[in-house]
């Protein structure tokens, strides 16, 4: 999950583009009943990630939570069979990560922040624009992936796994990063301004 945040556009982290692969390839690996090698071909795709951002200096953290989260299917699955991921799958993977978004939230670190330093220049990393629009998109990732949880659970009681737990999530996800990209746009001119009368020493600031 890397909804894009607030700023001027810079190179950001390749890898976790790539983060979408992982999730495919346990979901199809798993429909067909091959659960641990999903979660394993996941963490792999994950630790890969994780590898190139640490030698970047710039981990992320839900990208550490799907790896954790791949760990721990792999782990479970391989000890005592794939029954709590036959059942709780869908409510599991979106709950992991809402409850996560907000705790960076309750802890004052909203989790768009790491992605909005590699794609902003450090000239408005301080701005008081910069810190409250990224926690506007962090709770707007609450919402989404909150109510993506509901429908998981909501999945599992009705069992409408296709609609309910795959087709309107997946919907509602693709909307998050829609507006992730297009939202920060509407402040363009302000972050510009602000980069430009921003005093030199600042510049190399960073408040990671």
């Amino acid at each position: 999950m890397a909804p894009v945040s607030a700023g001027s556009p810079r190179q950001g982290s390749i890898a976790t583009n790539f983060g979408a692969l992982g999730w495919i390839v346990y979901s199809a690996l798993s429909i067909h009943g091959w659960w641990i090698g999903g979660a394993l071909a996941g963490l792999a795709v994950f630790a890969a990630i994780l590898a190139h951002e640490y030698s970047r200096d710039a981990v992320k953290l839900m990208d550490c939570v799907a790896a954790a989260f791949f760990a721990f299917a792999a782990i479970v699955t391989a000890l005592a069979g794939p029954w709590l991921f036959l059942r709780y799958n869908i409510l599991m993977v979106w709950g992991v990560f809402a409850v996560v978004a907000w705790i960076t939230i309750l802890i004052g670190r909203p989790f768009t922040l790491q992605y909005a330093y590699e794609q902003a220049p450090p000239e408005i990393w301080d701005h008081p624009l910069f810190r409250r629009l990224n926690v506007f998109l962090t709770l707007v990732w609450c919402g989404i992936l909150s109510v993506n949880t509901l429908f998981g659970f909501a999945a599992f009681l009705t069992g409408r796994i296709i609609s309910l737990g795959l087709l309107i999530p997946l919907a509602i996800f693709i909307a998050g990063l829609v507006f992730s990209r297009l939202y920060p746009k509407r402040f363009d001119a302000q972050f510009a301004a602000a980069a430009a009368a921003a005093p030199e020493p600042s510049r190399h600031l960073n408040p990671r």
